[in-house]
């Protein structure tokens, strides 16, 4: 080994590294690759929000995939150096929260202790790392509520009027004549008999005609301003969600219904001054966003607010609320609008709907404790669909198990660490003659020098499925890059013809670059895994957020306390 060790640091070529920050090496003829826009001395404030979850039943699959993916945008706002306040937090106000707790035989603020706690269990367990977690019922929201339907009365946009239409129930929602049409009422197990009825074009679910003396907003008013915001901004995406708000700005949008009668509507916020009306539960919910960053004692026009950069990550049945109605309070408010809103799509159970009445609602807690939670993280993130239904298969939980994490992303790292490529049990030196790097090499490193760029713009947007497929498409082409130079074939043996030391420390140094970089960009999504490949690897802490370390050219041996391979192989993923 001693021999192996000298050969290398007397017969090789290398020129004297010319570090640059962070300790990377700046490649004779290769870019410095760097992607970040952000300096970290003037972070940007970043305010990333799921829907805060209705609380009328236990959390499944689909709530899980909207805080991961907020969950991941927090962590790679992070990342590149932003100011970043994420919250979920739970929804609890409303008929359909009292009934549930009524069904259940509890206190309806004791039934939402305990389905709000149950979503906050599922999120610590899933290492979804929140920064806020609120609760409508908490007083400072209540606070919030109250001054924002104070400023919208004072600013002449609420008015008592009598509201006469439909109303679901299911979804808290008023209609028009144009969103409703016959259809038969779903079977329950309080309703076995399927009856006629009047059903929402939106939701399928049943709705009633009701008459009341209501506060209303004037919604009519910002039909053309909602229009000209997301044809010039264009903050919903993907964009082909936008097709349901044009639909819904073409049929007009008449005003608001935001507020209903105590007596009928007891567990909510009540409307200042006016006991005998509860705010309408919308207003209610979406104001949470505020909430969250300190309104109304921190106002939302100031750039110190994390409102000054807002992004909603919603499904898409509930984009009408925020991109028609949420806008309008706000703009009503004279307050600024979200920057963005992610819409993705739902999850379908072996191509069927998920549905309690079909049985295959997915326990997310279950399916952590049976499949672990990195390959759930990547699976749904991987898996889900902004612009369609994602699809929840025991099946293809397997075959992304084996084919993308195991036997590509856990291989790689065991092939390229191991012993037998690795005689010196010393981490590669940095390769700094271009002279050196094959055409083979400089295609690998230009591929990884996209990639950062690709990676970085969708998870950028949000769309981290993108962004996954991307980086592991690249891992097999590393794997291929291994396959195809062969070094196992230069390591020195006796009487083994063509062993080259200078050649095999490319390779390796080269495969292990590309480990590293991946891994910085898997942070987001299997933060565990992608945290254990960087400590085997030795990379300090301060070398794993900032844009700047997703360069080609790590000096191991500069930022190495210990320039030895860890003895213990790793291995990410035990296949069963």
């Amino acid at each position: 080994m001693l021999k192996l060790l000298k050969q290398i640091s007397t017969n090789t070529t290398f020129k004297k590294p010319i570090l640059i920050n962070n300790g990377f090496t700046n490649i004779n003829g290769f870019k410095n690759y760097c992607t970040s826009t952000v300096k970290l001395d003037n972070k940007k404030k970043v305010l990333i929000t799921t829907p805060i979850f209705y609380v009328n039943g236990p959390p499944h699959i689909g709530h899980l995939y909207s805080a991961l993916l907020g969950d991941a945008l927090g962590r790679w706002n992070r990342f590149i150096g932003n100011d970043t306040l994420f919250m979920t937090g739970t929804d609890e106000h409303g008929s359909k929260v009292d009934e549930a707790a009524k069904k259940n035989g509890l206190k309806t603020i004791d039934y939402c202790n305990k389905i709000s706690n149950r979503f906050r269990e599922l999120f610590d367990k899933a290492d979804i790392k929140y920064d806020d977690f609120i609760r409508t019922t908490e007083p400072r929201h209540k606070e919030a509520v109250s001054v924002i339907w104070n400023r919208l009365l004072e600013r002449g946009y609420i008015y008592k009027g009598v509201y006469k239409g439909w109303y679901c129930t299911s979804d808290e929602s008023f209609l028009t004549d144009d969103q409703v049409t016959e259809g038969m009422s779903p079977i329950t197990p309080q309703n076995p008999i399927s009856k006629k009825c009047m059903i929402s074009l939106e939701s399928g679910h049943e709705v009633n005609w009701i008459e009341e003396e209501n506060y209303m907003f004037k919604l009519s008013e910002f039909s053309k301003s909602i229009e000209n915001w997301f044809e010039e901004v264009k903050p919903i995406f993907p964009t082909i969600h936008v097709n349901l708000l044009r639909h819904m700005l073409n049929q007009g949008m008449k005003d608001l219904s935001i507020s209903r009668p105590s007596s009928r509507i007891s567990w909510g916020i009540p409307v200042p001054n006016d006991p005998s009306q509860t705010i309408y539960v919308w207003l209610d919910a979406l104001t949470n966003y505020l909430t969250v960053t300190g309104y109304p004692n921190v106002s939302p026009n100031s750039p110190q607010s994390h409102w000054s950069n807002a992004t909603h990550i919603i499904g898409k049945d509930i984009l009408k609320f925020h991109s028609a109605y949420w806008p309008s309070f706000l703009m009503a408010a004279g307050y600024p609008l979200p920057k963005s809103i992610i819409c993705h799509a739902h999850w379908t159970v072996n191509r069927e709907k998920m549905s309690k009445s079909r049985g295959n609602v997915v326990d997310p807690f279950l399916e952590i404790d049976n499949h672990g939670l990195e390959l759930i993280r990547y699976f749904l993130l991987k898996g889900g669909g902004l612009d369609n239904d994602g699809d929840w298969s025991d099946h293809e939980l397997a075959v992304r198990f084996k084919a993308d994490l195991a036997d590509t992303y856990g291989n790689l790292i065991s092939r390229c660490t191991g012993k037998a490529l690795n005689p010196s049990g010393e981490w590669p030196k940095s390769v700094t003659d271009h002279s050196l790097y094959t055409i083979d090499d400089q295609k690998l490193i230009d591929h990884c020098s996209r990639l950062v760029k690709s990676v970085s713009s969708h998870y950028d947007r949000g769309d981290f499925k993108s962004g996954i497929f991307e980086i592991m498409t690249f891992l097999y082409e590393c794997n291929l890059y291994i396959q195809s130079q062969a070094p196992w074939t230069l390591v020195p043996k006796p009487n083994r013809v063509g062993s080259d030391l200078i050649r095999l420390n490319t390779i390796i140094y080269t495969a292990i670059e590309m480990i590293r970089i991946s891994s910085l960009l898997l942070l987001p999504v299997i933060p565990t895994s992608a945290n254990l490949t960087l400590n085997y690897l030795s990379i300090p802490l301060e070398n794993r957020s900032n844009p700047s370390n997703l360069q080609f050219g790590y000096n191991y041996h500069q930022n190495h306390l210990n320039s030895k391979i860890p003895k213990e192989s790793l291995i990410l993923f035990h296949k069963k």
